[in-house]
């Protein structure tokens, strides 16, 4: 065997078997040269080639019986790793394991950081353990590992070395998780109890847990079996939903809640819509008390708006103080406006249960998807129950959590939330109330200033944005002015009214038009509750005017007014007087043509004019005129007058009763003009009418519109047959 170059004072001295301190006497009698050592720990070697020649072969002779000895003895069994059996670890037995090998890492570390500056390693240990008893060291684990002592750490640190630093040799093995022989199962339950308390608990009446655990203990008992205790019922059904989760739900909360908790989801990006894309609405009913304008009595009433999806701005809104399917179109037709253009497509909630949400009666909601399609608006309708297909359902929630709660007429969304100056006996509460109820115009404005401040806060999905700057890129170019009398028109609520005297009173404002002077019969009032500086009014299909609230002067402008008040008075004078003016005008024309008509009265006339004229008749189509002195005439004229007028009958009777528009917007308006003559009326139709009419109820159009001209046929149908049994 070959010697090294160097050795280093420990290894000759195992080898010579001679003492450190001999070695070192040695080695300066005989002159050994050294270098100094590489590695951990430094110190220095000896050179061989300085060494005398006995010396030299005395560690040749050493080296040679310690592998003579190597060969002779085998080495020993190294020591068997610990295993652990092949059985899941439970969590609290892993969270020791791994709490232990990080002392153990710590430990080792520090002691021997200790001993390379000088300091023992039983010193070290010392210092360690009590550090981390006093919970100055690893403070985190001590809830795992209370007291440490320093034998505890030679013997985890042996452990882990006989493992191959394993750190699941450190677990705790306590209890009978380690035992093969116990039966394994979500709990230490029988099957028979595991099956009874699942079919009692997984119920959708949603039982509680002791409940069910009572119905499960009564079937054993029933039959004779032992129960388990509900410490144990209650970790096997924690075990058994941990790992079964989605049939839990399914059972007890059905479908939907399976969609919403368990089920996966996509991610929707709404970055790539432009303004006026989609519009979304849904109704809401405040949670707050206002004063009904027509009544004056405070109630609780739905908030119909409008989003838009992109920008997410509140685009409109409209109170629906009854139950008008109107108000749905009046805030979209003033959505519309406001985004200067029509939009691609509306979300809104499918329509039964938009119906059963808001409107008690009936409802022909089908209609109004008609209309948007007649508009080119494509309408779809939210999938039931599905909250979060619409986007405007945050909007909500943000508005009743950071506005309607600071209203002072403020209810709560149910009995379980309702302020505590609404329950019984809360005398010292309500002191504490103004009682304030607002009107429709106080909740305008607050709506208003809450969408203004909401459409300035960031975009969720548009970094460095706020709603109203997108939705300011993105708005239309604005309408026509036959464009929004077109959407006043289709879209406004309507109410009939009767003006008097350039006047009519809506909920409770006056309104005023001089176009409205002299009119004395029911008009058509266009209207939107969120806005009510104009009100457009028609008769039946024929705009007649735009009329806007009075505005009121001091009683006393001439003394005490401002110069304002003064010249309004002026104005309304001088209108007053051109109106009268204009009246009698006319009344003038129409006095001389009464006067001649008073004198063709026979007790008017002079006896000279007093003659009896015949009524015309038709001779071959030539107009001739059948006088008879003294009332009477020819039986030659008088078959003459009795057969033309016989004639005239027949004409009458064969021509139509109506007449139609010489102009139609679209196929649907056409079809509702011919339903409504025909269902309504009951006029016979022409033959061409009646033939355009089969032609669209098999067009697919109708497949859309077809519901609601059914429903309505019905209608009539049914109130018709009841005016003839009634008849």
């Amino acid at each position: 065997m070959a010697l090294e170059e160097s050795y280093s004072t420990r290894e000759i001295s195992t080898l010579l078997g001679v003492a450190v301190k001999n070695l070192l006497r040695r080695a300066q009698k005989e002159g050994w040269q050294s270098r100094k050592r590489i590695g951990r720990g430094g110190g220095k070697e000896w050179l061989v080639s300085s060494m005398p020649t006995s010396t030299v072969t005395a560690i040749k002779l050493a080296e040679a019986k310690a592998q003579q000895e190597l060969a002779e003895f085998a080495a020993p069994a190294p020591a068997p790793v610990p295993t652990l059996p092949a059985v899941p670890v439970p969590d609290w037995s892993l969270i020791v394991a791994k709490a232990r090998y990080r002392l153990v890492v710590e430990w080792r570390v520090y002691t021997a950081r200790a001993k390379a500056g000088g300091e023992t390693t039983k010193a070290a240990s010392q210092a360690f353990v009590e550090a981390y008893n006093a919970g100055l060291l690893l403070e985190q684990l001590k809830e795992v590992v209370e007291e440490l002592t320093v034998k505890t750490l030679y013997r985890w640190s042996q452990t882990l070395a006989e493992a191959n630093e394993d750190l699941m040799a450190l677990a705790d093995r306590r209890g009978k998780w380690t035992d093969p022989s116990v039966k394994r199962g979500l709990g230490q339950i029988a099957e028979i109890a595991q099956d009874l308390f699942l079919q009692a608990y997984l119920q959708d009446r949603r039982p509680s847990m002791r409940t069910a655990f009572f119905s499960m203990e009564a079937a054993l008992t029933q039959k004779g079996l032992p129960v388990p205790s509900y410490a144990s019922v209650r970790r096997f059904f924690l075990r058994y939903d941990s790992d079964h989760h989605d049939i839990v739900v399914l059972r007890r909360e059905g479908e939907k809640a399976l969609s919403d908790k368990v089920g996966p989801y996509l991610n929707r990006d709404d970055s790539i819509l432009q303004v006026g894309d989609i519009l979304v609405s849904d109704g809401h009913k405040m949670n707050f008390l206002m004063v009904n304008p027509e009544t004056g009595k405070p109630a609780r009433f739905t908030l119909i708006g409008w989003q838009d999806w992109a920008s997410r701005v509140f685009v409109s809104f409209e109170i629906m103080l009854t139950e008008n399917t109107q108000a749905i179109s009046a805030s979209l037709h003033r959505a519309i406006v406001a985004l200067g253009k029509k939009p691609k497509a509306v979300l809104i909630d499918n329509g039964k249960a938009f119906k059963n949400k808001f409107f008690e009666g009936k409802a022909d909601l089908e209609e109004m998807d008609g209309l948007y399609l007649r508009l080119g608006i494509v309408p779809i309708h939210s999938k039931p129950y599905v909250g979060r297909t619409k986007v405007i359902e945050r909007w909500w929630g943000d508005f009743d959590r950071q506005c309607a709660v600071w209203m002072e007429s403020y209810t709560g969304p149910n009995i379980d939330k309702k302020p505590a100056h609404l329950m019984r006996n809360e005398k010292w509460q309500q002191a504490q109330q103004s009682g304030h109820v607002p009107t429709i115009e106080e909740v305008k404005e607050v709506i208003i200033k809450y969408a203004r401040w909401k459409a300035m806060q960031p975009h969720p999905k548009r970094p460095g944005k706020t709603p109203w700057q997108v939705f300011e890129a993105g708005r239309g170019p604005g309408l026509s002015e036959d464009e929004k009398a077109d959407l006043a028109r289709q879209f406004m609520m309507r109410r009939e009214i009767t003006p008097k005297r350039c006047r009519f009173t809506f909920c409770g404002i006056d309104f005023e038009s001089d176009e409205l002077y002299g009119i004395n019969k029911k008009l058509l009032a266009y209207y939107s509750l969120a806005d009510m500086s104009e009100i457009y009014v028609y008769d039946a299909e024929r705009f007649v005017t735009v009329a806007r609230p009075v505005a009121s002067v001091h009683p006393m402008a001439k003394l005490f007014g401002t110069g304002e008040d003064a010249r309004l008075v002026a104005e309304a004078n001088k209108r007053q007087a051109r109106l009268k003016a204009q009246t009698r005008r006319l009344a003038e024309k129409i006095g001389g043509a009464g006067a001649e008509v008073l004198t063709r009265l026979p007790y008017m006339q002079r006896s000279q004019d007093r003659k009896e004229t015949i009524p015309a008749a038709l001779d071959n189509g030539q107009e001739t005129k059948a006088l008879a002195e003294g009332g009477q005439c020819s039986d030659e004229q008088a078959r003459k007058i009795k057969r033309a007028l016989e004639e005239a009958r027949a004409k009458m009777a064969a021509a139509p009763t109506y007449s139609t528009p010489g102009f139609f917007e679209s196929e649907l308006d056409k079809y509702t003009f011919f339903f409504d003559l025909a269902e309504r009326q009951g006029i016979e139709l022409k033959p061409e009418d009646a033939e355009f009419m089969r032609r669209y109820e098999a067009s697919e159009e109708y497949q859309v519109t077809g519901l609601r001209f059914e429903k309505l046929r019905q209608l009539y149908h049914n109130h018709n047959q009841a005016q003839q049994e009634t008849a």
